[in-house]
């Protein structure tokens, strides 16, 4: 049964009392799968070790990653629960401003970007590497719940209203197809798609545009795909075609999946992540090594894990007396699901390898704070489930 304690005046609250007012049971939830990533991390640092006997019969080790992650899940914590407190409306004022800036960082990508891995993603502020697409992913579903919040269901389904929404995607998932970073513009593309369901946007246009795009795939394939993208398409159909070369990463995966049986090896015990057979094992592919150690029955309690921070997240949506909350809670859910739903699809060979990290669990620090961040704003919404925006003037 639903919780309907939180219908409070919270524009009379202080912030102590806002604090004591979060669902910490989606807090709770969140803190488990980060402590599953930290642990995966700790088995991961294993494989470091330069003497592969060794590293068999020995412990995991904290070092490089699950130490280092641990202050970037503290901040994150630290972001999620101020951004908690801070009155709704200021997000709503605010929305298009964070949007502009997330876009104008995307272009100084273009300009100033760090390279890494063959790709220009990052933006090197001396103390910390940012990454402007994870912030993109937040801040593009603030804007388009602000906008449709603001409109009838009869606007939303005139195709007028559409064209500056459709502008707010189309311009950062250009930014961030130059970079190149197919999964990241998959992603804003597939959460802004559900916002615009969620808002009241008719079925048959998600059709039409679909439609509009598989009779552009030839286009597509050859002029917006770079070559290396092109490949790994090619190797999702065929992954046997170039085992020791494109197809290794997802063979590799595919083989330490089937390695774990439905127990799994065992904590620290899984052979292909720590005799270095798995690739990026601490990023892009830690949800394959969690299934070998674990097997399928640790995969199942990760899923259910996973579907019960979805399910508080529908609950605060649920609870929310205005657009704006269900929206953006919704919209952010999704970005959530999106993440976690590829990668793992794409670590089973049902999706092109499209480099997407597992959400809380992969090693990284962009990423982490930008989703805690995420979950904080839900937070609000939930905090301020009561708070009533209906007027087009409540969204100026």
């Amino acid at each position: 049964m639903l919780d309907y304690s939180v219908m409070k005046k919270s524009d009379r609250m202080n912030i102590f009392s806002k604090f004591l007012c979060l669902n910490w049971k989606l807090v709770f939830l969140i803190l488990c799968v980060c402590c599953v990533g930290i642990m995966i991390l700790y088995s991961a640092g294993k494989a470091e070790c330069p003497d592969a006997y060794k590293c068999l019969i020995s412990y995991g080790s904290w070092t490089p990653w699950a130490l280092s992650q641990i202050p970037k899940i503290l901040i994150g914590f630290c972001i999620l629960f101020v951004v908690a407190v801070i009155d709704l409306k200021v997000w709503v004022k605010y929305a298009y401003w964070i949007y502009g800036v997330s876009v104008f960082l995307l272009v100084c990508v273009m300009f100033f970007g760090h390279v890494g891995m063959g790709a220009q993603r990052w933006l090197n502020i001396g103390f910390i590497k940012i990454q402007p697409s994870e912030l993109m992913k937040i801040a593009l579903v603030l804007a388009l719940a602000k906008y449709f919040a603001a409109l009838s269901i009869n606007e939303i389904q005139s195709n007028y209203y559409l064209l500056f929404p459709a502008f707010l995607v189309l311009l950062p998932v250009g930014l961030v197809l130059q970079q190149p970073d197919l999964g990241t513009a998959m992603t804003l593309v597939l959460v802004s798609a559900i916002v615009f369901f969620i808002a009241g946007v008719q079925i048959w246009k998600f059709g039409a545009v679909l439609l509009v795009v598989l009779l552009s795939f030839p286009v597509i394939w050859s002029y917006g795909l770079h070559d290396y993208q092109k490949q790994r398409i090619i190797i999702f159909m065929n992954p046997e075609k170039d085992i020791m070369g494109s197809g290794y990463h997802i063979t590799q995966s595919k083989i330490t999946l089937g390695s774990g049986g439905f127990w799994g090896k065992g904590y620290l015990n899984g052979s292909q992540s720590h005799l270095n057979f798995l690739p990026e094992k601490q990023t892009d592919f830690i949800f394959t090594m969690f299934a070998e150690e674990f097997g399928m029955f640790g995969c199942l309690c990760l899923f259910a894990l996973i579907i019960a921070v979805l399910w508080q997240c529908y609950r605060v949506a649920f609870v929310s007396r205005n657009n704006f909350g269900k929206l953006l809670t919704l919209g952010l859910a999704a970005n959530f699901f999106i993440y976690f739903f590829i990668n793992t699809a794409m670590v089973m060979g049902l999706l092109p390898v499209v480099g997407v990290p597992s959400p809380l669990l992969s090693y990284g620090g962009t990423a982490m704070m930008t989703l805690l961040l995420g979950f904080g704003l839900i937070e609000c919404c939930y905090v301020h489930s009561d708070m009533l925006i209906s007027s087009k003037s409540d969204y100026l």
